[in-house]
């Protein structure tokens, strides 16, 4: 489980970092509950807990993968472009309330392989 033990870690420090730039946030603007009237705030928030949402059933589907024997570069692929997806997400939510290119590449990325991932336990599944 050693490859699902190194995006998991990556994602963790992720996780950290931005929770830590919502603790930031939230001293600076006095807003200890909710994001008040602040769209940093409300922008941390969101980064956050997108990465939340989408992170645990990526690292379950990465982990069954590993324990099915899945190639290690097919398993690195999957959790690095995972890892990439979200930090463009991150990012783009950071530098925008609107939408923006990172923000959707991101999130496009995500998608596409957490699909893929759950299409392959599919697969073995069926075999």
């Amino acid at each position: 489980m050693q490859v699902t033990l190194l995006y998991t870690s990556l994602l963790t420090i992720l996780a950290i970092f931005l929770a830590i730039k919502v603790g930031m946030n939230r001293t600076e603007t006095n807003t200890m509950l909710g994001e008040g009237e602040s769209s940093a705030l409300l922008q941390s928030i969101r980064a956050h807990g997108n990465l939340i949402e989408y992170a645990p059933l990526a690292l379950i589907l990465l982990a069954l993968l590993e324990m099915q024997n899945t190639s290690n570069w097919v398993l690195h692929l999957c959790g690095s472009l995972f890892f990439l997806g979200r930090i463009l997400h991150a990012y783009g939510v950071f530098i925008s309330r609107e939408s923006t290119p990172y923000r959707l590449i991101g999130a496009l990325i995500t998608w596409l392989i957490m699909m893929i991932m759950s299409v392959m336990g599919i697969y073995i599944y069926v075999l």
